[in-house]
């Protein structure tokens, strides 16, 4: 077993407020957001009970890579904690955000003359309840809906464990093209609810689509026609949620079909696989194995695991990180004839953030074989004095280097640290 590598920074700088989550801009990956999280609590003389509020801030920070430098560009404070943020997977500039508030908040990063700005598009309320915060929100891959008349859409958690779909129809306008989920304020998406079997926070939702092609080497190829969506869910019981979605006869991709209409099976482990909550879930770029997807999942048991997503669920390989696995993310793939390996940033929470290889060898060229899969921690950064919620990857314009360039972040402390690694 080779010896784990101890990363140190390069540079650290001190936020104003905790960090909760970050992520580059696909657009301009020299600058990334970072989305805070404060509570404040309060006392008055009429009641001696503390009373809570949220507040937060989205931040849009500059890295340059070849100097170290770190630097804040702009804050725009907001009424609500930041729970989470993606951008749009084909809208590079769109940015969703998930509030304490129980909203969802769409903004653009928008290219000026000078530097890029964070502007707002539209505020959704996308909870009935204001003190039932949204904790994460993961953005519809570009087939998901090609079984219906939805074109475009996210999913968002809750911490009553409810799972919910909002969505753009192409019936909802006139006009010969699809509605962009930018129009408008937001008010006129389509929504569908998943109620939970048990009310408690879910973490994590991921969304995936397959072709049913066994010869397929992704899960969002350029054209699907014979594709499957997947939703998965992890809640803070360490229970694994799977959905599939297919269309039930062909006629319907034209018309406005609910998405309740077209799930056709609805499983969960109940947590015979995590022993706490699921944290997160990254569904692999490969194809189903066995007629069941292939995930990464994170625990706050503090383990990363290779889990196939049966009906009762199965764990293929797993290794103990040293922290709650909070996030994970995907650095760089390596694909041969038999073998696919993944570079992934893993968060740990209060052991820092790591750098793992996984890797499927597959016994033969089938692939529905089962395989070998493998999990070996390469390098370990440990600075961060609190929870390390959030890390990212900065993308080199030089495709051949070896170089890893990372910024990671800690809660209490709101430490932002940038460092690198050797791939």
């Amino acid at each position: 077993m080779s010896t784990i590598q101890n990363i140190h920074s390069l540079t650290t700088q001190i936020l104003h407020r905790p960090p909760s989550c970050l992520e580059f801009c696909p657009d301009d990956p020299d600058y990334f957001i970072i989305g805070t999280y404060l509570l404040h609590e309060e006392t008055d003389d009429e009641s001696p009970q503390i009373k809570q509020r949220k507040t937060g801030s989205l931040q849009l920070w500059h890295l340059d890579a070849a100097n170290h430098e770190l630097k804040q560009k702009q804050l725009l404070p907001l009424p609500y904690a930041v729970f989470d943020l993606h951008f749009h997977p084909q809208q590079p500039t769109v940015l969703g955000i998930a509030g304490s508030d129980g909203s969802v908040s769409l903004y653009r990063v928008l290219q000026t003359q000078e530097e890029p700005q964070i502007r707002l598009i539209w505020t959704r309320k996308v909870h009935e309840e204001e003190n039932i915060p949204a904790l994460f929100l993961a953005w519809t891959p570009r087939h998901w809906f090609q079984h219906s008349a939805m074109r475009d859409g996210f999913a968002v958690t809750f911490s009553d464990g409810r799972m919910s779909v909002f969505a753009t129809s192409s019936s909802s306008s006139s006009s010969s093209r699809d509605k962009d989920i930018t129009e408008g304020d937001g008010s006129d998406l389509i929504e569908t609810n998943f109620q939970p079997r048990e009310r408690i926070e879910t973490w994590f939702v991921a969304l995936a689509d397959y072709t049913t092609t066994a010869t397929t080497t992704t899960t969002q190829p350029e054209e699907a026609n014979n594709s499957v969506a997947y939703s998965f869910t992890g809640n803070d019981f360490g229970s694994l949620n799977v959905r599939q979605f297919t269309s039930p006869d062909d006629d319907s991709a034209e018309e406005d079909v609910l998405l309740e209409e077209l799930q056709v099976s609805n499983t969960d482990d109940r947590a015979r696989h995590h022993t706490a909550g699921v944290t997160s879930i990254l569904p692999l770029p490969i194809p189903l194995v066995q007629n069941a997807p292939v995930l990464l999942t994170g625990s706050y048991d503090e383990y990363l695991r290779v889990y196939h997503a049966t009906a009762r669920g199965a764990v293929l390989a797993e290794a103990q990180l040293g922290g709650g696995v909070w996030r994970l993310q995907i650095m760089h793939t390596d694909k041969n004839e038999r073998k696919v390996t993944f570079l992934i940033l893993a968060s740990c929470m209060h052991a820092g953030a790591r750098i793992v290889r996984v890797s499927w060898k597959q016994g033969s060229s089938d692939v529905s074989d089962l395989g070998e899969w493998d999990i070996q921690v390469l390098a370990q950064f440990t600075e961060h004095e609190s929870m390390n919620y959030a890390s990212g990857v900065w993308k080199s314009a030089d495709t051949n280097s070896s170089e890893v360039v990372c910024v990671s972040s800690s809660f209490y402390d709101k430490r932002l640290c940038l460092w690198k690694v050797q791939n």
